[in-house]
């Protein structure tokens, strides 16, 4: 695949089922179940001897049903535009990346007492990021570890999941689910750890290839009204974010946080928020 080294975990027969077959398999049958990607990402970059300019992914057996894109889509899209870029993103749920100050506060809004447990990581780990102000944009934000990159990106990246992973073992999470479901997903560390890779992107300067899923994929119909007025507002917040990102305008700020206001919203968001 011309130095396209993209992995597919899998933690069982059934997931093995899962693989795309131009994906490489990546074995995590006998890894943490608790970690998901996380801890097969960590050890593969903590013992490989990483090509410089080759790009490496890390991909959960979830991909294809989260974001409608086969393992040729993404190395098709790669190949393209490899010498442009060091990132590459494909993020599902483009629509709250848009919507939401940053993945912290919308993983604060789905799994309350995120952004303090964040916090406390960042503070700790010496990091100089206050979360509530933090703006991130379709370039600088993921869900899921929807990431191929070259090992630039990869070596800051495994240093910060090397202290959030010192950090989760002197530390108690606890189980968290989604929004007013009763079903427990997993242990906090383990929504925190997938936005991580936002703060590596937002403090460091990385040529970043976002595909655009704002033009085309659905929108969470739990949280916005489905129709072509909230696409286009929601593709504004994401784009005056990126301005204020690149400018420090204020103005840009004040525009999004106008528009995301006026987008309805389905829930009332805590005040902290």
């Amino acid at each position: 695949m011309n130095n396209i080294f993209i992995h597919q975990i899998y933690y069982d027969e059934k997931s093995m089922g899962n693989l795309d077959p131009r994906f490489i398999p990546l074995d995590n049958r006998n890894g943490p179940p608790d970690w998901f990607e996380f801890y097969p990402i960590m050890n593969y970059l903590k013992n490989a001897d990483l090509e410089e300019n080759a790009w490496y992914g890390f991909l959960s057996p979830k991909f294809s049903s989260k974001t409608g894109m086969s393992a040729s889509d993404v190395i098709g899209i790669i190949s393209k535009y490899r010498d442009q870029a060091n990132v590459a993103l494909f993020s599902p749920a483009w629509d709250q990346l848009a919507y939401f100050r940053n993945p912290f506060e919308q993983g604060e809004f789905r799994h309350p007492g995120l952004l303090a447990l964040s916090q406390k990581f960042i503070d700790e780990a010496n990091l100089n990021i206050n979360l509530k102000n933090l703006i991130t944009h379709s370039s600088t934000a993921v869900f899921s570890n929807f990431i191929i990159a070259k090992p630039t990106y990869w070596k800051k990246w495994l240093k910060i999941a090397c202290q959030f992973y010192e950090f989760s073992q002197e530390n108690v999470f606890g189980e968290t689910s989604y929004l007013d479901s009763k079903n427990k997903l997993g242990p906090m560390k383990t929504f925190i750890q997938e936005r991580l890779p936002s703060i590596v992107l937002t403090q460091n300067h990385f040529k970043t290839l976002a595909y655009d899923f704002g033009q085309s994929a659905p929108i969470f119909n739990q949280l916005f009204d489905n129709n072509p007025k909230t696409r286009k507002m929601l593709q504004a917040c994401d784009l005056l974010k990126e301005k204020y990102a690149d400018t420090k305008d204020e103005v840009y700020l004040e525009m999004y946080l106008k528009i995301r206001q006026d987008i309805h919203f389905k829930y009332s968001l805590p005040n902290e928020l």
